[in-house]
């Protein structure tokens, strides 16, 4: 029984944090299963939704490339890297295949991916500045930028009333500063007699704790990009202010980094007011949250500014395809602006292109609710999205879980815990 798209990604966080299998992979051999080299595999996981557009946009590429068929395969999400390693490891893998940002570096970094940069390279101003940067490596796009998602946060109308607020922010430039949000959120405990919120940084999800340290001024790495740059004050802030969500008892104990018991879980039981969620966990949020109304609002704003987490997934091209020019170009059709309007429209994911980001999307699920995430994706910063897609950054993200959960419950100060974090920094860039 394969999980399904909350399951998976509220467990593993939408930008699935798993390390692809350890040594390089061959990059030789007869590639694509051995499959005719008139038809391209491509290898994906996806809901029922994702899969039926994406079906659709293959048979609209094979209507406009005579002789090239297009094999959509799923795969569960479990199992897609083990699989994918092993086809690559024997020089059998998949023309194309479905990517989250966060692991298109390991796979660029071990060279069985193409540099697309000749197919898509002119179109990069079109894309998204931290999107593009996703997928970048040593100075060349290895994806294709196909869509993203990222949190913002949904708030109970019912208790919002009882503590008189009427007005939430509608749009970026009004969001709450962090004062503000943590004010509303004590005024919301009182009222409820239980924790008022919850964010979704737990295990696979702990990058999304990077958000604040970017809204406080601080940074991951030096300028150069070389070097750890997390032992400073803007990070000691950012400790300390996520850190007394806790404290004052503002989120749940048991909604801790080591845990499964995701924010989104809770929401629709009444029992938090606010829920820190990404967009892609909207559809099934609407099957279970039936019980309460409910709207949506950005993330808190710090010191610095805005700052949201880099979610969604992009599409690569392998070495071993048996037909390179014809995956790449299905590769580029997929982030067409009409084929991903129809994709993102469909399984309530926000689009990669600049041009669409500014439009109102006809989404089938949640459509009140989408703008909101449309322009919260505005927010990501690009030297973010470059960071969390380091070929070694899932080893920051471990770290995250453990020295978060330290400092946060388990009484580690914020010198301790920032150097463990600085530490699996240098680890991460010698990847």
């Amino acid at each position: 029984m394969h999980l399904n798209r909350r399951q998976l990604l509220r467990a593993a966080g939408s930008t699935a944090l798993v390390v692809a299998a350890s040594g390089a992979l061959s990059a030789c051999g007869s590639g694509a299963g051995g499959s005719d080299p008139g038809t391209l595999t491509f290898s994906v996981w996806g809901s029922d939704n994702e899969m039926a557009a994406f079906n659709a946009v293959a048979r609209a590429f094979e209507k406009q490339n005579a002789g090239t068929k297009v094999k959509v395969e799923q795969l569960p999400y479990e199992q897609m890297r083990s699989t994918l390693d092993a086809r690559l490891q024997s020089g059998q893998g998949p023309d194309l295949f479905r990517v989250t940002y966060n692991d298109i570096g390991i796979y660029s970094a071990q060279g069985v991916l193409q540099d697309l940069g000749p197919t898509i390279g002119k179109d990069k101003a079109d894309f998204i500045d931290a999107l593009w940067a996703g997928v970048q490596y040593q100075g060349k796009p290895y994806g294709v930028p196909h869509h993203t998602d990222t949190s913002a946060v949904l708030y109970n109308k019912q208790h919002f009333a009882r503590i008189g607020i009427k007005d939430v922010p509608t749009t970026l430039a009004e969001a709450w500063t962090w004062e503000e949000f943590f004010e509303i959120a004590q005024r919301l405990k009182a009222s409820t007699g239980h924790a008022s919120l919850g964010v979704n940084w737990q295990m696979g999800g702990a990058y999304r704790w990077f958000n604040w340290l970017w809204q406080s001024g601080g940074r991951a790495l030096a300028p150069d990009g070389r070097s750890p740059a997390i032992e400073s004050p803007e990070a000691r802030r950012a400790l300390a202010f996520t850190k007394s969500f806790y404290d004052a008892g503002l989120m749940p104990k048991n909604m801790l980094l080591k845990t499964n018991n995701s924010p989104d879980l809770v929401f629709p039981t009444g029992k938090i007011s606010m829920a820190f969620t990404g967009d892609f966990l909207l559809p099934d949020l609407a099957t279970r949250a039936t019980g309460i109304e409910y709207g949506a609002t950005f993330l808190p704003r710090g010191a610095d500014g805005h700052a949201a987490d880099l979610g969604g997934n992009a599409v690569a091209v392998t070495t071993q395809s048996r037909n390179p020019e014809a995956a790449a170009r299905f590769a580029a059709f997929l982030a067409e602006p009409e084929q991903m309007r129809l994709f993102c429209e469909k399984t309530t994911v926000l689009p990669a292109r600049k041009q669409l980001a500014g439009e109102r999307l006809a989404y089938a699920v949640q459509p009140a609710l989408m703008p909101v995430f449309q322009e919260q994706a505005t927010a990501i910063p690009a030297d973010l999205a470059k960071f969390v897609t380091l070929p070694g950054f899932a080893g920051v993200n471990d770290a995250l879980v453990q020295q978060l959960e330290a400092h946060f419950a388990g009484g580690q100060g914020a010198d301790r815990t920032l150097s463990a974090l600085s530490a699996a920094l240098k680890k991460a860039l010698d990847v």
